[in-house]
């Protein structure tokens, strides 16, 4: 630590620094390669891509000028820029382009190209994708995968990576810092900042580092919002970046068996009238959420009015009783044909703000008779469980096609997706015609109206979307950040050419 304490000292700055020291996360293990998945969530700041997102989160193009799908939506037509040059000084053509997408393809990465059949290029600065079946969220990748140089793309290209993004790479010491210099070259608005030094390190290491002078800004965990020094600026940040219960609902797969608890919509309905998130939000998390709807809170596809939360205890009580759930031995537990109203929620064991949201709402539920055990576990341990018992979990992501993952029925029992194996044929039909939509505005409608009937069923108790909190330096203006998605931190980046020092 007193390396890096000296190796990063700086002064506070009344005129702006040419190098800006931040704190983002977690260092990316698998290096700076937007191939496996560098970037994916935020901007990739070394590489660029096809397209972005303005504040609206409408599609803007980056390298792309023109991006259209064909009448049978198998086939995108990509033109790019002809005006752009790697950080080696070469052109990036869409040979590039066709090189980055297919080489994603076949790399286990975290990018999904399965229904990718090709990429042909059909000159420099056009080209062609061709999917295997009609898919309007393939649209995502182009934001989402940054562009490679083909003639320099080796196994070490995630240690010393190339690109046309804003900033060029210059080191990385691993396990303490990578440094970033603005590409002179760079097509677009260059950020303020001539130096970026990334810093890695624990949370507390990385607060240190800032009490102290020596980053300019850094994540923060909400536990540390009290000993921030009095000369720096908090920054709340709104994300979909959700926490909420899934409950098992039916049986779809041989071998589970349906939840005969939380398959009753009447015990649904009763949890989210029993759970008060203004308390939640004020008391467990300072006020730094709001109240979650939906996975999809305030993004175009998702819900355009979705029904606010009510809390009312009696009626919750009233709701069970009316369904035939009645404490006949007066042991405030709830029972119906035998079987109590009690399940065990399950938890990622070491992730505080989880624990203390488990143990807050099964505190919640006792006042209606119902009984909820709760137990940290790892995910591994969690997914024997999830099928048969409620789960915590927290998703949101600058996709649509989160929705499908969640709530279509072909992902019942994927993964950690649709863990509830929720199915409803009409929710299926409208996800389907979201998919096959001609466009992107077109499918829009359909996202939404899809979840107006999955909020009818409850699959998921939502409870907050979380604020992502950064600290930094009373002098640094971040501009309007983007509402962020899950990942807190590297997401920030995304409107770094915004940033700007206002101090004289």
């Amino acid at each position: 630590m007193a390396a890096l304490l000296c190796a990063f000292s700086t002064s506070s700055y009344a005129s702006q620094p040419n190098t800006l020291f931040v704190a983002l996360g977690d260092e990316p293990v698998k290096g700076f390669d937007s191939v496996l998945g560098w970037g994916k969530y935020g901007n990739p700041l070394i590489q660029s891509t096809l397209l972005k997102y303005n504040k609206d989160f409408e599609l803007q193009g980056d390298l792309a000028i023109s991006w259209q799908l064909s009448e049978d939506k198998l086939s995108w037509s990509i033109k790019i820029r002809s005006d752009i040059l790697f950080s080696d000084l070469s052109s990036l053509t869409a040979e590039d382009v066709a090189f980055t997408f297919l080489q994603a393809k076949r790399t286990l990465s975290a990018h999904d190209l399965s229904n990718l059949k090709d990429v042909v290029v059909l000159s420099p600065t056009h080209l062609r994708f061709d999917l295997k079946q009609p898919d309007i969220t393939f649209i995502d990748h182009f934001v989402s995968i940054g562009i490679v140089p083909k003639h320099a793309y080796s196994k070490n290209y995630a240690q010393y990576p190339i690109g046309s993004g804003p900033y060029q790479f210059v080191q990385w010491k691993k396990g303490q810092s990578v440094t970033l210099r603005v590409n002179p070259n760079y097509y677009a608005k260059k950020p303020a900042f001539n130096e970026l030094v990334i810093v890695f390190g624990s949370e507390s290491s990385r607060f240190a580092l800032f009490k102290t002078g020596q980053l300019h800004l850094t994540t923060l965990p909400q536990k540390f919002v009290s000993s921030l020094p009095k000369e720096s600026k908090l920054w709340s940040i709104n994300s979909v970046d959700n926490r909420g219960i899934v409950w098992p609902m039916h049986s779809t797969k041989e071998g589970i068996k349906e939840s005969a608890i939380s398959s009753d919509i009447a015990i649904r309905q009763a949890v989210d009238l029993a759970i008060d998130r203004s308390v939640i939000i004020q008391q467990l998390l300072n006020g730094y959420a709001h109240p979650a709807y939906s996975v999809a809170d305030g993004l175009p596809w998702g819900p355009m009015t979705p029904s606010e939360h009510h809390y009312d205890v009696k009626r919750a009580q009233q709701t069970l009783t009316s369904a035939g759930w009645i404490d006949s031995n007066n042991d405030g537990i709830r029972e119906r044909n035998s079987i109590n109203a009690e399940m065990t929620l399950y938890y990622k064991a070491g992730d505080s703000v989880r624990e203390e949201l488990a143990i807050t709402i099964s505190q919640m539920l006792k006042p209606i008779g119902i009984k909820l055990d709760i137990v940290g576990a790892d995910w591994d341990t969690i997914a024997k469980h999830m099928h048969n018992n409620p789960v915590l979990m927290g998703f949101g992501s600058h996709s649509a096609n989160e929705i499908r993952s969640l709530f279509h029925s072909d992902y019942a029992g994927v993964d950690f997706y649709n863990s509830g194996l929720y199915q409803n044929e009409e929710v299926d039909h409208l996800i389907d015609q979201a998919i096959h939509a001609s466009s992107w505005q077109e499918s829009l409608p359909l996202w939404q109206e899809s979840q107006k009937l999955i909020e009818k069923d409850l699959p998921w108790t939502w409870l907050v979307n979380l604020d992502h909190l950064y600290a930094t330096n009373k002098c640094l203006d971040l501009g309007s950040p983007l509402t962020e998605p899950h990942a807190h931190g590297w997401p920030l980046v995304s409107n770094i050419a915004e940033w700007r020092w206002v101090c004289q």
